[in-house]
């Protein structure tokens, strides 16, 4: 067995390390999650909602303990680690008013004498969740939230960010004097790849990178070739993207920079799926949008993610990281593109950074524009109209989010109808709402759904009854 190491991204410090569970400790952990989903599932919606709300206490009582350590282990700085835990509970809290107003309720079909039917929304069993290290709590609870309120147990692999794994283990684990409802698993790529090919899982989350899920796609086809009594699992893929933003001729600037530099390219130091990597400026905008953007990016402040002053942390990955997206600046300047600011790498403490950079002049073809940039480099490229934009936003394999800042609602609607990417923002950017389902197409999932009542009903199977109530007696 390997062991599991998590290295501090700006110190450089070993902060956890410990040996691989072994594939018989989890199948141990699932046995106890499949006999304690058979209580849990037989608990009202309402009973489950309540004792959920309950349990994220723990968070609010825990909140600077809990974001200190999520600092040091991703280097996420430590006022935005505490406001992820602050919207986390919000987003579950949400969940769980959604869950209680019906999105699972029984779907009735008028009857006759000889025919009674429904379609009801039962526990899938026990979920997998495999949750990465950029938003750890966030990414989290989208599917553990579902889960557990539509019936189902959970074992969490959080490796990356495993005091996350130990929190949700401690706050979900009990609830309603059932025990064994969220385990945590401290587990390598072999071992994980072990439980989805051989395990008594039902269903699968992953969210991550292309490569991780199409490793995913593997061993679930593995599993499909075993002589084992669920060789099909359903499965939800949250990866990567490449997403874009359009501003348009008639666009409030001011607004448009705002969102797509401090919100969309730069929150979390641009390591999110769904950040901002591509902009398309229409030239009456491009060189005021260049220079309102540079001052937005040389005000923010990166280094020690320990100090409430620190707008960005390290990378996680660090070193390899950093000179990755280095290469990719250099290969754009060199193919014609215009730094407009940064594009130097600065060493602070033990680890590297690369500045807020912006690069203009940029060509669709270049490889800046054509990869996921998880970083603070932003290209922008110059467009001349709608259709060139929307020709361009389009032009990803990646179909995760877009957006269009306008004042004109028609064209709002075009861009909307035109897009391939499973949430389309407008005036918005990087912006997640519990309310709405979160949707990635091509490389960036499978389309399956989470969070909203949609996510409710996806982590859901569906039993459908058919009565014919002739023979049956009124009691």
């Amino acid at each position: 067995m390997s062991n599991i190491e998590v290295i501090n991204p700006f110190s450089g410090d070993v902060v956890f390390s410990e040996e691989s569970e072994s594939l018989e400790e989890i199948s141990s952990k699932i046995s106890r999650l499949r006999a304690a989903n058979i209580a849990w599932s037989s608990l009202s919606v309402h009973a489950r909602a309540e004792l959920i709300r309950n349990a994220l206490s723990y968070f609010r009582e825990r909140r600077d303990g809990i974001a200190s350590a999520i600092t040091s282990e991703v280097g996420k700085p430590v006022r935005a680690a505490a406001e992820e835990l602050d919207f986390m509970i919000e987003r579950a809290l949400v969940m769980c008013t959604l869950a209680e107003q019906g999105a699972t309720s029984p779907y009735a079909i008028a009857g006759r004498d000889d025919f009674q039917g429904r379609m009801e929304y039962v526990s899938k069993g026990v979920v997998y969740i495999i949750s990465p290290w950029n938003y750890p709590l966030f990414c989290a609870i989208n599917g553990t939230i579902c889960a557990l309120l539509t019936g189902s147990t959970v074992l969490l692999k959080h490796t990356t960010a495993p005091s996350v794994g130990r929190h949700f283990r401690n706050a979900f684990n009990q609830m309603g004097g059932i025990e064994n409802l969220l385990l945590d698993a401290v587990i390598d790529y072999r071992a994980s790849a072990q439980i989805i090919e051989t395990c008594d899982i039902n269903h699968v989350i992953f969210t991550g990178s292309v490569q991780g899920g199409r490793a995913i796609q593997t061993s679930l086809a593995n599993r499909a070739n075993n002589d084992i009594s669920n060789p099909f699992l359903t499965y939800t893929l949250e990866l990567g993207g490449n997403d874009a933003a359009y501003i348009a001729e008639d666009a409030d600037l001011a607004h448009a920079v705002e969102s797509t530099v401090n919100i969309g390219r730069l929150h979390n130091s641009g390591q999110s799926c769904c950040a901002v990597k591509r902009v398309f400026v229409h030239e009456k905008h491009y060189e005021s949008y260049l220079a309102a953007a540079k001052d937005a990016m040389n005000a923010h402040r990166f280094g020690d993610p320990t100090d409430p002053s620190t707008t960005l942390g390290p990378l996680f990955s660090r070193e390899p990281a950093v000179r990755m997206l280095k290469s990719l600046v250099d290969d754009a300047q060199k193919n014609g593109a215009r730094i407009v600011c940064g594009g130097h790498v600065v060493s602070v403490g033990k680890t590297l950074f690369i500045e807020p950079t912006l690069l203009a002049d940029v060509c669709a073809d270049m490889n800046v524009m054509r990869t996921e940039t998880f970083g603070p480099v932003l290209p922008v490229m110059r467009v001349s109209s709608d259709d060139e934009a929307i020709r361009m936003v389009c032009s990803s394999l990646y179909g995760l989010t877009s957006a269009i800042f306008t004042r004109c609602r028609s064209r709002a609607e075009q861009f909307i109808t035109q897009m391939n990417t499973g949430t389309v923002f407008v005036n918005r950017c990087n912006f997640v709402d519990a309310r709405l389902g979160w949707i990635g197409y091509g490389q960036s999932g499978n389309g399956a759904v989470s969070l909203s009542p949609f996510g409710l009903q996806s982590m859901s199977n569906l039993k459908s009854v058919n009565i014919d109530p002739t023979y049956l007696s009124q009691n």
